[in-house]
């Protein structure tokens, strides 16, 4: 195992100017799918565990969970914390193994945002954990068909941002939404590239990458973006292998993971070929 934080990880991404897979996982199955996917692949990986998962998987027990599993495979692996909004769950984070922490208060001003997030940057720099930030707002797909400038990410705000908070990774919004698209998406490369310039080329993290097709992919990692979440994508593909499955209960339960597994798998070797990241470890 190679546990890094997420400026490690994406350093050589931003270098060689491709993204590096960041899959929320909310069991074990969709954890061992994507460190396998990782593994065959020779791939560098982000396990994600989102705020909103500790109902289903309390986050202390997962992470236990996930740095065992990481120790298993000789990729570089970072365990980040996705969408945090109170510094609270941060120090949770902190106490339980995280390597990388994202703090998400994007839907307040900018300079609440700023204030947060600093009081982040201070609280995990020197224990060698990375932050995560956003700016501009990646909504749910009831923001999807917004025009509104203000949910997307402002370059000279970005610099200002950037420079008072001290973050590894700047999360932009330049057209996508989280969950599954009602429509083709027209996402912002002359945006992404002009926030890319103004950050002095700081890493780029995009959200509500499920549902983007391949050229979308790689012409928004062309103009900067180092790290892409997923997390839909790989419910999508969890839900169709049970609906095809043999449910009736003929079929051993360990077998319907196992296959579930497999899936997860597969479709996390598809992204990963998509980020241009196969052979990076």
């Amino acid at each position: 195992m190679t546990l890094v934080n997420l400026k490690k990880i994406l350093k050589k991404a931003n270098q060689y100017s491709y993204a590096v897979g960041a899959f929320d996982v909310l069991n074990l199955e969709m954890t061992t799918g994507v460190l396998q996917a990782a593994q065959e692949t020779q791939s560098p990986v982000i396990l994600a565990y989102a705020d909103v998962f500790d109902n289903l998987f309390p986050m202390e027990a997962f992470v236990s969970a996930l740095r065992v599993y990481a120790e298993k495979v000789n990729v570089p692996v970072c365990i980040h914390l996705d969408h945090a909004t109170r510094i609270e769950v941060v120090e949770r984070a902190i106490k339980c193994g995280f390597t990388s922490v994202m703090i998400d208060v994007s839907d307040k001003d900018f300079d609440e945002n700023i204030d947060m997030t600093s009081k982040v940057v201070s609280l995990c720099r020197p224990l060698n954990i990375s932050v995560e930030a956003e700016l501009g707002h990646v909504a749910g797909n009831e923001g999807m068909y917004t025009n509104d400038e203000s949910v997307y990410t402002n370059p000279d705000q970005a610099f200002e941002f950037v420079q008072k908070t001290g973050i590894d990774a700047l999360a932009v919004s330049v057209g996508t939404v989280h969950g599954v698209y009602k429509s083709t998406p027209i996402l912002g490369f002359e945006r992404c590239k002009s926030i890319k310039k103004a950050v002095n080329g700081l890493p780029l993290v995009l959200h509500g990458g499920s549902g983007l097709s391949d050229e979308d992919f790689s012409n928004i990692i062309a103009c900067g973006i180092n790290k892409v979440n997923i997390f839909t994508d790989l419910t999508l593909e969890a839900l169709e292998t049970l609906k095809n499955n043999d449910l009736s209960g003929k079929k051993a339960y360990y077998s319907v993971s196992a296959d579930v597994e497999t899936a997860i798998k597969l479709a996390t070797i598809k992204k990963l070929e998509r980020f241009g990241c196969i052979g990076k470890a």
